[in-house]
């Protein structure tokens, strides 16, 4: 099989899981923007979703963050169905409560040790072969080391949730995904800080992590 082909297999293997394992909370909190035929919504979502997932080209060995592109693509698939469009802080509440709701977001996230060598080393590993990209819809950053593991800096300046938004012509809900950031930091003991990102016109994201359990220790 052509190394393409199985790429755009394994793809199509995590769309259909990432829809099974996130469509109950997506669709659970669809009142929050004042959805009340949530069947009907969610039923349409799919197909759209499908049709968005259609034109992502298949991700390579130096493409990065591919779920976070297919959660992405969930959202879009959603919003995309509503009539009329909630407001950007409306989508912001959703998708934060919905993530917060999922037991298998919870689980990752708090898996997830942000300052031990072997993070920071693979962290380091992907913000490398990212340099390498020339995929649009994936993610290209620079990994800045602290002085010890307990911080570390990501800047990115491609984003793959940015150029899909803007390719679908949804770009005013960007920053309602950026925004999860500072949700996941709580569920893996970190502190979030940003000055700019791509999604509201910045010329990069600027991405400071800093453990809490140290920063405690410190006060």
């Amino acid at each position: 099989m052509h190394e393409k082909e199985r790429y755009k297999m394994r793809n199509g293997l995590m769309t259909q899981a990432m829809w099974i394992l996130f469509a109950p909370t997506f669709k659970k909190h669809l009142p929050i923007l004042g959805v009340s035929d949530s069947n009907g919504v969610m039923g349409k979502a799919r197909e759209k979703y499908r049709a968005i997932i259609e034109i992502i080209p298949p991700f390579g060995r130096n493409d990065v963050l591919i779920l976070n592109l297919i959660s992405a693509a969930e959202i879009a698939a959603i919003y995309l169905c509503l009539d009329p469009k909630p407001s950007c802080e409306k989508m912001k509440e959703y998708y934060g409560t919905s993530m917060d709701d999922s037991r298998i977001m919870r689980m990752y996230l708090r898996s997830i040790n942000n300052y031990s060598e072997k993070y920071q080393k693979s962290l380091a590993k992907q913000a490398k072969v990212s340099q390498l990209s020339d995929n649009p819809y994936s993610w290209r950053f620079k990994f800045l080391p602290g002085k010890s593991l307990d911080t570390f800096d990501a800047v990115f300046d491609r984003c793959g949730i940015h150029h899909l938004f803007c390719t679908l012509g949804i770009s005013e809900i960007t920053p309602a995904m950026c925004a999860y950031d500072y949700g996941m930091a709580k569920w893996t003991n970190t502190i979030f800080t940003r000055e700019s990102t791509l999604g509201s016109g910045g010329s990069v994201c600027d991405c400071h992590y800093r453990n809490a359990r140290q920063h405690r220790k410190e006060k």
